[in-house]
């Protein structure tokens, strides 16, 4: 779902000892940060507390560079850093952090603690570590956003403590962040331990000195007396020095996961059955509109599709949830359509949502508030993600026993129709939050308690239903070993304003990190080139100027379509009609989409069974391409234009299959030839072109 939470409280930070001495307009913020601040392995160590009262949103600041005094002991690789009192929270306030050196580099974030707190706030945010690394005008960014995004800043416009990026506690995808300098050493930092139990954030910001960055992890703790007085922060991480960039850092965190009982559990699946898969079909409609394409092109084609099925049931989109069922076109009809695809051999998941409530329905009355989210201020936490009914969706909180209930018994209810599976919307990527409903029996705030919550529900679906394959939103560390697959839509990166390039670089992060522990699809790529409307909600308002707005946009749909699948990402097509194969315009598409079916079909032992490798070099042409940029909610004629002035004409990805067999998957999106040279970095480098509209898996020796 489409929403953001506040996460921040400002912080300064330190900066590296390693690059020598700062420039003269940094030298009094420097010396500033190093009174304040522990020097560990060549970087600069620091902390900041949120304090605010029970009730409050805003947040004061507790920092080290409000504290009265500061040691450094060194006990043979532990480092145990002391600070002690502070105007407002009292000569006896002490915060302790303990760091593991490892012997690679860098140390562990084992332990941190505050106590002594004399004030009558609360801690309501803890941010440790707070890492100062030295950047330069070429430093880039690493960043858990929706797939993994590359941010390359203009350092010349930025101000001092200014957040560059921010991530979580809902989005985020997984958990670690660096700072990427070319031939210089690059800057991790990750969360470990419990920590993905947790609502955190990680976030990078601008240093209160020039030519320093700040890595930060933020936590929100639960509001209790005990909490106030004296907490630690319940999870470890990581911070290392490394060669490399985002690929890099993606692997250093995957192989931690990798060792982990919950990762482990995950990768054990059998998922046989979603690697039949050669194309999701996701659909909006009853039956009329969604079964048709599914046995039109399994006979075209002969390959298995895969039918996420959205607007099956009796409410309209985003409104009156959780109350589903019956199905839009009767019970009878919706089980005899689901016998026939899957008796041809189709895949049949459908659409609930798994977080919310309809506040303006009349049946939230009976109850609704004892299971939601409140807010500090005891509002519900509710947004309005329909604009054409206006009706609010309250968010549960992980304690909500009566809408898990109806939940449950409406999944047992899905199970009994012959489904493969069922769609569980928000949960992998926003039920991470925090609640402050007085009728529930967690402590308000943050802490574990939504999470854990969720995570008993949903473990309390699988086992109501064995064998039914469970799906959400988004990839989530919390969440993998509970769904077998998740929806990731970001390879239309434009279609959701997530910015341009070369600012913002879209990277597969969650391709590396999750492969094997969770099957992704999905793509916003649209045939037709306009998203659904939903007939509950009225008369469309659009009219035939739909057409002429879609043709504007001739290449958004082989670049959304293509670039997901280069990443590995199961392909899939929104919104695809029968209508559609009767639109001249759309001929080059449809092919273009079978064409993509088969290729990632037959190369499954890469894309599928296999390990993403290190990017290689590509050179090849670049094209202007726009984008309408539309989703669910965006009328066309509302719509406004996206356009990438320079999008590599050629994309690709390296892998290795398990055999050992290592290939490049090449996709030319465009409607011309285009050439390419790849440089694999090992001495090997392939020339070639692939014609329009096409696919090539280029083998080549090991590296």
């Amino acid at each position: 779902m489409r929403f953001a939470v506040w996460v921040g409280v400002s912080v300064l930070l330190s900066a590296a000892v390693s690059v020598g001495a700062p420039n003269p307009e940094a030298s009094a913020a420097w010396r500033k940060l190093e009174r304040c601040t522990a020097p560990v392995c060549g970087v600069r160590v620091g902390f900041t507390l949120g304090l605010a009262g029970p009730k409050d949103a805003d947040a004061t600041t507790v920092s080290h560079g409000q504290m009265g005094s500061m040691t450094v002991a060194t006990n043979a690789n532990v480092v145990t850093v002391i600070w002690k009192g502070h105007p407002k929270c009292g000569e006896g306030f002490t915060v302790t952090a303990r760091l593991t050196l490892q012997p690679e580099g860098g140390f562990e974030y084992s332990g941190f603690s505050y106590s002594g707190n004399e004030s009558p706030l609360f801690v309501r945010r803890i941010v440790f570590p707070e890492v100062v690394v030295p950047r330069t005008d070429k430093t880039t960014l690493f960043t858990p956003h929706f797939v993994g995004e590359v941010l390359h800043p203009d350092w010349s416009k930025t101000r001092p403590g200014q957040t560059l990026t921010s991530d979580g506690p809902v989005f985020l995808v997984y958990r670690c962040i660096a700072s990427m300098d070319g031939d210089a050493p690059s800057h991790f930092l990750d969360q470990r331990g419990e920590a993905r139990r947790y609502p955190t954030s990680m976030q990078i910001k601008t240093c209160s000195a020039p030519g320093w960055v700040v890595l930060r992890n933020v936590y929100e703790p639960p509001v209790t007396d005990a909490l106030r007085k004296a907490g630690t922060l319940p999870f470890t991480g990581v911070y290392a020095p490394y060669r490399g960039g985002w690929y890099e850092a993606a692997r250093m965190h995957r192989a931690w996961m990798e060792k982990q009982p919950w990762f482990r559990a995950a990768a054990a699946r059998d998922f046989s059955k979603l690697r039949s898969i050669a194309l999701w079909m996701w659909s909006r409609g009853g039956i009329g509109v969604s079964e048709p394409p599914v046995h039109w092109f399994m006979r075209e084609t002969g390959l298995k599709v895969a039918l996420d099925w959205y607007w099956w049931h009796n409410v309209p989109y985003d409104t009156c949830y959780p109350f589903f069922w019956p199905p839009r076109d009767g019970e009878a009809a919706f089980r005899a359509a689901v016998k026939r695809m899957r008796d041809a051999g189709a895949f049949v998941q459908v659409y609930t949502n798994g977080m919310l409530w309809d506040c303006d329905d009349p049946r939230w009355a009976d109850g609704g508030i004892d299971n939601a989210m409140l807010l500090p201020n005891g509002s519900v936490f509710s947004h309005v993600y329909n604009p054409f009914t206006k009706q609010a969706q309250a968010h549960n909180c992980g304690e909500a026993p009566k809408f898990q209930r109806m939940m449950r018994d409406l999944e047992k209810t899905l199970a009994s129709t012959g489904l493969d599976g069922v769609y569980m919307d928000m949960i992998s990527c926003a039920a991470h939050s925090v609640c402050f409903n007085p009728r529930h029996a967690h402590p308000p705030g943050g802490g574990s308690a939504v999470t854990d919550g969720y995570r008993a529900y949903v473990q309390a679906v699988r086992d109501d239903n064995p064998g039914f394959l469970l799906s959400s939103e988004g990839t989530s560390e919390a969440y993998c070993d509970l769904f077998e697959s998740a929806i990731v839509l970001y390879s239309s990166w434009e279609r959701n304003n997530l910015g341009t390039l070369p600012l913002h670089e879209p990277v597969p992060a969650v391709s590396v990190i999750y492969r094997g522990a969770m099957v992704l699809f999905g793509s916003f790529a649209t045939p037709g080139g306009i998203p659904g409307w939903d007939p509950l909600w009225g008369k469309r308002p659009d009219g035939p100027e739909v057409e002429a707005i879609a043709a504007q946009y001739p290449d958004q749909f082989a670049v959304e379509f293509a670039r997901g699948v280069v990443w590995g990402i199961q392909p899939m097509v929104h919104n695809f009609t029968m209508a559609d194969l009767e639109n001249p315009r759309l001929a080059d598409d449809i092919r273009f989409m079978k064409d993509t079916a088969r290729f990632y079909y037959d190369h499954r032992d890469y894309l599928f069974d296999g390990e993403m490798l290190r990017p290689a070099k590509l050179e090849c042409a670049s094209k202007r391409v726009d984008f309408l940029s539309a989703g669910s909610y965006k009328r066309p004629k509302d719509a406004s234009r996206f356009t990438q002035s320079a999008l590599p004409a050629v994309f690709h990805s390296e892998w290795r299959a398990p055999d050992g067999r290592q290939a490049a998957i090449l996709a030319n999106w465009t409607r011309e030839e285009q050439a390419y040279t790849l440089d694999l970095g090992n001495g090997t480098v392939r020339r070639g072109s692939l014609a329009p509209r096409s696919w090539r898996c280029e083998v080549f020796p090991g590296r």
